[in-house]
């Protein structure tokens, strides 16, 4: 992976994240429905979050976490860096907000306030969506798809790293993860496909900025008739029921974003000047993308049991986003900034040496 290719991944998985917390902020019960135009973004966010994780994590298997303890390690400090204090957060921020307002934490969105001991244990090992569980994670309404990531990271290491009888490893794993995680395991492997294409493409610059603007100008179009028709589907599927996942539009997402990355990999070297410039700010900004992820959800939620004012007003808009960002970066130096502590831990429970964990920046 080039240098710009790799800043540009920072940048995009930090737009994405930005784009799930504004989006998930702009209901009415938190700014009075600001920026609700938002809404329909960020399940596409997520779809981008898949395949670049897919990307990154086919790099850092030839490249850097050759083997399963190195591997193992850079994933559990990478997760559980932030996913362990976001569920602490969570349920304590929701419990005092259930005792400030118990109506703003009501079932109708999705809020569950039975099993909130099963809700932390199985949330706390990504076992609350095998087959057809769904078992919540208090106000972490984006907690879900790192249930289904943490099952592809499984997945694809066993395949990667279980020798003679990986496929028989994977396959078991699979069957454990169930139908509702696999329905999206094609957008993931989107990503590992990207970056061997990355790696075997002979397009030149000008035709990596042509595939870069086809695959804008391709969901453009499809914006513009998902506006214009009821293109976003939700709902059953077959036998199963996907709660989060307009499915068409997740595919559609997805192949177009891995498409763009080909294009973008094959182009970089025109952006290279830019990105050398913006790289320190960049990569800074992206290093708090997982916290931005997964803590905006309960700490916005809490936010409306204490604010003094309707969320309408000025005041409310500028708690719920500059006000939450910057608290937001404020945890993340106490959380992914500070992976190496748990890398340490993990490499030490695992026997794998130091040398053998180290992980690239861009490792959403």
């Amino acid at each position: 992976m080039n240098a710009p290719t790799s800043i540009y991944l920072d940048l995009v998985r930090f737009m994405a994240a930005v784009t799930v917390f504004i989006s998930h902020t702009s209901g009415r019960r938190f700014t009075g429905g600001l920026f609700w135009q938002t809404e329909p973004y960020a399940a596409q966010a997520v779809n981008v979050f898949f395949v670049l994780s897919g990307f990154v994590i086919a790099y850092v298997t030839e490249q850097r976490e050759m083997d399963a303890r190195s591997f193992a390690v850079s994933r559990l400090a990478r997760i559980y860096s932030v996913a362990l204090p976001a569920l602490v957060v969570t349920f304590i921020l929701d419990a005092i907000g259930r005792s400030i307002h118990p109506e703003y934490y009501a079932e109708w969105w999705g809020y569950v306030t039975d099993g909130q001991v099963h809700q932390f244990v199985s949330s706390l090992f990504f076992l609350n969506r095998l087959w057809w569980l769904h078992v919540g994670q208090g106000s972490n309404i984006p907690y879900w798809s790192l249930n289904y990531e943490v099952w592809y990271y499984v997945i694809f290491g066993l395949y990667v790293f279980g020798g003679r009888h990986r496929l028989g490893w994977a396959v078991l794993a699979a069957l454990v993860a169930g139908p509702n995680i696999l329905f999206l395991f094609p957008l993931w492997l989107l990503g590992v496909w990207a970056y061997r294409r990355c790696k075997t493409s002979r397009l030149s610059a000008a035709a990596g900025v042509w595939l870069c603007a086809a695959t804008f100008a391709v969901w453009v179009i499809y914006e513009v008739c998902a506006h214009l028709m009821p293109l976003r589907i939700v709902g059953p599927i077959g036998p199963f029921y996907f709660p989060h996942i307009a499915w068409v539009q997740d595919y559609l997402v997805g192949v177009l974003f891995a498409v763009h990355l080909i294009g973008f990999s094959a182009a970089s070297g025109l952006v290279a000047p830019l990105f050398s410039r913006l790289r320190r700010q960049i990569r800074w900004v992206a290093g708090a993308t997982f916290t931005i992820y997964l803590f905006h959800g309960p700490l916005t939620q809490f936010f409306t049991t204490i604010m003094p004012w309707p969320p309408e007003s000025w005041q409310a808009a500028v708690l719920m986003y500059p006000g939450t960002l910057v608290i937001l970066f404020g945890i993340a130096e106490l959380t992914e900034r500070r992976k190496d502590w748990w890398r340490a831990l993990f490499a030490r429970v695992l026997g794998a040496p130091a040398r053998e964990v180290v992980v690239p920046q861009a490792n959403r």
